[in-house]
């Protein structure tokens, strides 16, 4: 058995158009009374997609882990629920807080969306990724943040760069 636990490199989308303020500061809080070496991207207000309703507010945090995959997506999940987001929500739709698992260490898995397919379809997900790593190497496309973000290949949704003091 090996005794070395392995510090995961996680980066999470954040997104809310709930009371976005108070449930991105909520979720910041949590993150950082449990997760080390937290870094956070510069938050963009967005359209909704899918549905008629208010703008996003979204950001991408990094953080630095010994949780495994499925624990954390449960923890991830609670912090949610802590804000007052139900599971079995309609999938397009006005979302409290939403915390989505972008990239998990290099790792490939298609049944848990990893990486997920946000990151090379829309901008609101995209930019902040770039803000936080321009040179990481999205572990399907083989191509850099930067790389993509000039590509020029995603739906553009962001409206503009919100100042929010985090």
């Amino acid at each position: 058995m090996n005794d070395i636990e392995t510090m995961h490199k996680v980066y999470v989308g954040i997104g809310s158009n709930i009371d976005p303020v108070s449930n991105i500061r909520n979720c910041i809080k949590s993150l950082k009374e449990s997760f080390t070496k937290l870094n956070l991207s510069p938050v963009y207000e967005s359209s909704s997609m899918g549905f008629d309703g208010p703008n996003f507010y979204n950001l991408v945090a990094y953080f630095e882990t010994k949780i495994e995959l499925k624990s954390l997506k449960k923890v991830l999940n609670e912090i949610e629920s802590k804000n007052g987001r139900s599971l079995g929500e309609v999938k397009f739709s006005s979302r409290t807080l939403d915390i989505d698992i972008l990239y998990f260490d290099n790792l490939i898995d298609t049944e848990m969306n990893i990486p997920r397919g946000e990151i090379v379809k829309f901008d609101f997900v995209l930019r902040p990724l770039y803000d936080l790593a321009p040179g990481h190497v999205h572990p399907k496309t083989k191509k850099t943040h930067n790389k993509m973000l000039a590509d020029d290949t995603y739906q553009k949704m962001i409206i503009k760069k919100i100042s929010l003091e985090l």
